[in-house]
């Protein structure tokens, strides 16, 4: 049988870099039989042969309704037998973690302690006594930075002899009515899996209580009708209730009791902190505020006056690529596809790779400082103005990556109204595949001139299609939670992780992964429609007649659409461009520059094309302000991403909710579009 070794602890406790520091890039992801929470496995080598990790989802608790929290109760109870377990505890919040990892003791596994946060106690001035919190335990333990990977050689060694896990026991009791009654309970218990007994009864005991908890919890068959009868009396003799909440205060003394052991401060220094200091400006009501919005505005500059000089090496280095496989491969339609279609449509996309590498860039520094989730327990109160708690926050803000994670991080929102609410609104906030358009669009319509000395006009456009999304989301979530969703907000327990200096390998890690997966996942739809996009610029072609793409199958296309997008201000080429983007909204630009390439002028660029593009009908030019603007809203709102809606039927379990969201969003976004257009045609111009 394999050896399995399972990675348990808290959110933000250092896990997930734990596990990357032990597997490297060794890993894979999947999700548990038969429910869509992910979990994460990898591989590594030691004395005593392979064995494989699994990073489980981070909890603060084993019990709760939410998805995430069932199945990791579940894995966990139905272990195979040799399945042991590395706890990985948070040293700064000990108390936090400890609950934890009682409850994972009551279950009777083998568990071995990584201690996370070694620089954090030094920086404190913090000792902590190994030797006294293992005696204590009953567990042994390693200290380390999994940041740093200082310990990780020693955690290797350890964990790699099965003598060094211990098996888990309970080590605090009830007060001394219940605590008889509860061991009267165990003895009276014949159980088949004796290891899980304390956690079940504790549990079982809960449920019969009047506690909401999950009640197909494997091992409930243990009370029998018998033992559920004696249990009856018993409470009605005794008056007896078991709560998790008076579960939590017993547990707090014994932990309180540890602490006081274990933790020996040489210099107390809080209260003049660093973080304390900082804490007073970003989690300020007004001062937070100011500091989110401004952190967002230089974000946006970054992204255009950052990005602008690889960005234009990249499209060199295409151009060229372009020039050079037209003169090696033969003359005629394959040599147009390659250089034309496959290459410049492709590229014309990977050229805005260094803006969509900066965001991820700057994300993952705001998570790995502890800045996000402070901006989390900041946008709380407002959001509760909107039908929405904070924990749908992360999800949100994460859609600035992508709504596919942001979907599937709506898992942990065990309310789920909450969490249907959430999801239908996550794919209104900016994502990445919107900054190609984005930055095209603006870059060809607006300046570039600097504004307040320090955010170009570009940026502030970028900036307020940004919060465009965000106001739409929260709008829309107050509308849904008055119509389709009536109930309260779940409340919002967040623990606010230390601040932290980011180590350039995690930050490297993680954008290196987040600009391979929209690449990998860009490029490949974009390849596909960059090749049927070239044959419909290209043909039909009429023997003995010059070519005009006025006359192709894509112009015919086009033009059929025009009485639709015309009053949005919109002609055939851009309409061709909107109905391919549906695919994926980023192929817009590919498309665009497949339909400009085609026309003989190969010396300007894409945005000075389009510049000196002029409607036939009309005489005036087809990129004009309106017509801009009226794209940035469309694309704000419509629904064009196949995988954001797949997901939204996964994790709903419907596919009404998908064909809602596209419903909604597209509706929106012709709607918007029309009134921008309209109005601004008639009254500004």
């Amino acid at each position: 049988m394999n050896q399995r070794i399972l990675l348990v602890g808290n959110p933000n406790c250092g896990k997930s870099t734990l596990f990357n520091r032990l597997t490297g890039l060794k890993q894979k992801t999947g999700n548990f039989a038969g429910v869509t929470v992910e979990k994460r496995s990898g591989t590594i080598a030691t004395n005593a042969g392979e064995i494989e990790i699994i990073d489980l989802p981070g909890s603060y608790s084993l019990n709760g309704s939410g998805e995430d929290k069932k199945t990791l109760t579940r894995f966990l109870m139905n272990r195979e037998e040799t399945d042991r377990v590395v706890f990985v505890l948070d040293a700064i919040l000990l108390e936090r973690s400890l609950q934890f990892l009682f409850q994972i003791m009551d279950l009777g596994i083998p568990i071995f302690i990584a201690i996370t946060m070694k620089d954090l106690l030094f920086k404190k001035n913090i000792h902590l006594d190994l030797k006294k919190l293992e005696e204590e335990l009953g567990l042994s333990s390693i200290l380390l930075n999994a940041r740093t990977g200082e310990g990780i050689p020693e955690l290797l060694e350890k964990i790699s002899e099965e003598s060094n896990f211990k098996l888990g026991e309970r080590i605090w009791n009830w007060d001394k009515t219940r605590e008889e009654f509860y061991q009267k309970l165990i003895s009276k218990i014949e159980s088949e899996s004796p290891k899980d007994s304390n956690f079940v009864l504790s549990n079982g005991l809960k449920i019969l209580s009047g506690e909401t908890l999950q009640k197909e919890l494997p091992g409930l068959e243990l009370f029998t009708p018998e033992l559920n009868n004696y249990i009856e009396l018993e409470f009605q003799k005794e008056k007896l209730v078991f709560s998790y909440q008076d579960e939590l205060i017993q547990k707090s003394f014994k932990i309180k009791e540890i602490i006081s052991k274990v933790f020996h401060s040489k210099e107390a220094k809080t209260k003049n902190s660093i973080s304390s200091k900082l804490d007073s400006i970003f989690l300020h009501p007004y001062h937070g505020m100011i500091a989110f919005l401004l952190i967002m505005a230089m974000i946006f500059q970054a992204l255009f006056s950052w990005s602008e000089i690889p960005k234009s090496w990249i499209e060199q280095f295409i151009d060229s690529f372009s020039k050079f496989s037209s003169e090696i491969i033969w003359k005629g339609p394959f040599n147009d596809l390659v250089a034309e279609g496959i290459i410049k449509g492709t590229g014309s996309v990977l050229s805005f790779v260094p803006q969509i590498g900066f965001l991820f860039l700057f994300i993952a520094i705001l998570e790995e400082t502890g800045y996000m989730a402070r901006a989390s327990f900041m946008m709380d109160k407002f959001m509760g103005r909107f039908g929405l708690s904070g924990k749908s926050f992360i999800p949100l803000l994460s859609s600035a990556a992508c709504a596919v994670p942001a979907i599937l991080g709506a898992r942990t929102i065990e309310d789920k109204k909450d969490r249907i609410r959430t999801i239908l609104v996550s794919p209104l906030i900016t994502c990445s595949a919107r900054y190609p358009v984005y930055i095209l669009v603006i870059g060809t319509i607006f300046s570039d001139e600097m504004i307040f000395g320090f955010l170009s006009i570009r940026a502030l456009v970028l900036f307020g299609l940004f919060f465009l999304g965000m106001f739409a989301a929260l709008g829309f979530a107050l509308l849904f939670k008055k119509t389709f969703f009536k109930n309260s907000s779940a409340y919002f327990l967040l623990e606010l992780p230390e601040y932290r200096i980011p180590t350039l390998k995690d930050i490297f890690y993680s954008v290196y992964k987040n600009v391979k997966s929209f690449i990998i996942n860009s490029g490949t739809v974009i390849l596909y429609v960059s090749v049927v996009l070239w044959f419909l610029a290209n043909y039909p072609k009429v023997k003995d007649q010059d070519f005009s793409i006025q006359d192709s199958y894509a112009a015919k296309i086009g033009k059929s659409m025009e009485p639709i997008i015309e009053p949005i201000g919109y002609e055939w080429k851009i309409g061709v461009a909107v109905l391919s983007s549906f695919a994926a909204r980023e192929v817009m630009v590919s498309t665009l520059s497949i339909l400009y390439n085609t026309e003989e002028d190969n010396t300007n660029s894409l945005r000075e094309k389009m510049l000196m593009d002029e409607n036939p009908k009309t005489k005036k030019k087809v990129w004009n302000f309106w017509t801009g603007l009226s794209i940035l809203v469309f694309y704000a709102f419509a629904a064009q991403c196949f995988s954001t809606l797949a997901v939204v039927r996964k994790e709903t379990g419907s596919i009404f909710w998908s064909f809602f969201v596209f419903g909604y969003m597209t509706t929106l976004a012709y709607v918007s579009s029309f009134v921008v257009y309209q109005m601004g045609t008639k009254f500004f111009n």
